[in-house]
């Protein structure tokens, strides 16, 4: 078996191997398009892990690159029905994640079975928490998110501050785990923080960038500027919700204490702690992913249950 990070020139090949393995109806119909495909791996807003012998593809695995934070998600597997399709299932996996982790630094994937999390814990992922499906109040359709860090990397961590969120049971475990960070920078003053979109929408006390996604019909506000950040997010929250949008999404810098327990009173709920999540020049800042509009968890199946013990042990009454 022979494996390799597809450029450019594999486009063709990729997409007919797709086409040939799931058909016309696939639910990543890009990867269908051998032109989509090769101005994505050209973009770099898509990695493609190839497996295979003989000439003949036989595996691909599907990775997307984040540039503004340097991070990257693996996808989907993709396995021909030959022989060896858990050993090439796993080889593609480890060749996407030794490949992120040297070249961006932080690595995680969606899990949705509990032995998915067994595979992973015996390469050393952790459980950073968990994304609920956008628009969807179920959180049996949420996925449990685990991820690497590379300790090695050019954009070190930094020391989280020890506060009320890094005191919480998931963080302190998260936290445990990784080696010492650089105490000698401080963490940003702004937030929410992510991937930048827009130009500000104006609010009675600042200006907030939030970023609407039709399909799923919610919003992930990306930054908000002016003197009182809780009052813009309390502001544009009321008013996104009157319109119908309940599912909002942010992500906070775990320095500003007192705004997440505002965002607690707001509604919002902690799903994540995202070690290293936000970057800024050189270095790397540890974030909690907070989210309003979710249902009560219920304990009724596996995701359920993995779900409910994430929000137990990222709340402050725990």
């Amino acid at each position: 078996m022979k494996l390799i990070i597809a450029s450019p020139a594999h486009a063709e090949h990729i997409a007919d191997f797709y086409y040939a393995t799931h058909g016309p109806k696939f639910s990543q119909p890009e990867m269908l398009s051998a032109e989509t495909v090769e101005q994505m791996l050209r973009d770099e807003t898509l990695t493609v892990a190839i497996a295979s012998s003989e000439r003949r593809i036989t595996g691909c695995g599907i990775g997307h690159p984040r540039v503004w934070n340097q991070s990257f998600e693996i996808g989907s597997l993709t396995v021909d029905n030959v022989a060896e399709r858990a050993r090439i299932g796993k080889a593609l996996f480890e060749h996407l994640r030794l490949f992120a982790l040297k070249r961006y630094g932080l690595v995680y994937f969606l899990a949705s079975t509990r032995a998915t999390l067994k595979r992973a814990n015996k390469i050393g992922a952790s459980i950073w928490g968990f994304r609920p499906k956008p628009g969807s109040r179920n959180l049996n359709d949420a996925r449990i998110i685990a991820g690497f860090v590379n300790h090695d990397a050019s954009m070190p961590r930094v020391e989280p501050p020890d506060n009320l969120l890094t005191q919480l049971p998931l963080a302190r475990t998260i936290i445990s785990a990784l080696p010492s960070a650089d105490p000698n920078m401080s963490y940003p003053k702004t937030y929410p923080v992510g991937e930048p979109h827009g130009t500000g929408t104006p609010v009675i006390s600042g200006q907030i960038w939030p970023n609407y996604h039709s399909k799923g019909n919610y919003i992930t506000i990306e930054n908000s500027a002016g003197r009182y950040p809780i009052e813009i997010l309390r502001e544009f929250t009321a008013k996104v919700q009157q319109k119908g949008v309940s599912d909002i999404r942010l992500t906070l810098p775990v320095n500003h204490e007192q705004a997440f327990v505002d965002l607690l009173d707001l509604g919002f709920k902690p799903v994540a702690y995202l070690p290293g999540w936000f970057l800024r020049g050189s270095h790397r800042f540890d974030c909690v992913r907070m989210v309003a509009g979710l249902s009560p968890p219920r304990a009724d199946g596996f995701l359920e249950t993995a779900a409910a013990e994430i929000i137990e042990q990222l709340s402050p009454c725990h």
